[in-house]
C-alpha cells in the first residue's frame, strides 16, 4: 500500500473503533435492555453446571468469555429449540447476555450454520 492509503486505512480503523462499529467488539443490543450481543466460537460446555466458555475476536486478539446459562435462557438451532447438551466445542454461536456482579448470564444462544468448506480465496 502507498503511504496515503496506509494513513487512510489507519484513520478509518480508529474512527470505527471510537464510533463503536468495529465488528470485533461486543455491542449492546439496545441501550435500555442492558444486554450485549456477541458472535463467538464455543470453547467448552458444561451442561450439568450450565456454564459455557466462548472465544471471540477483539481487534487482533482473542478473548475468552465465560457465561452462565440459567434455565429461562433459550438455545436455538436451525431446527428450532434445543437443550444445552446440543452445544459442542467448535460451534459458531450468536448470543445475548447480561453482565451482573457475579457472572455473565446468557439470555439467548443461536447456533449458526457452519461456514462452507474451502473458505475465501
Amino acid at each position: 500500500m502507498t503511504r496515503p492509503a496506509v494513513h487512510l486505512a489507519t484513520i478509518l480503523t480508529l474512527a470505527g473503533m471510537f464510533a463503536g462499529t468495529d465488528p470485533g467488539f461486543a455491542q449492546p443490543a439496545s441501550p435500555s435492555s442492558g444486554s450485549t450481543t456477541l458472535t463467538a466460537t464455543v470453547r467448552s460446555v458444561d451442561a450439568q453446571a450450565r456454564v459455557l466458555e466462548v472465544v471471540t475476536g477483539v481487534g487482533y486478539a482473542l478473548r475468552v468469555v465465560k457465561l452462565a446459562f440459567p434455565p429461562p435462557a433459550e438455545l436455538k438451532t436451525t431446527r428450532g429449540s434445543a437443550p444445552m447438551a446440543q452445544l459442542k466445542p467448535g460451534d459458531l454461536v450468536r448470543l445475548e447476555y447480561v453482565k451482573t456482579a457475579d457472572a455473565n448470564n446468557a439470555t439467548k444462544i443461536e447456533v449458526l450454520p457452519a461456514p462452507e468448506a474451502g473458505g475465501a480465496r
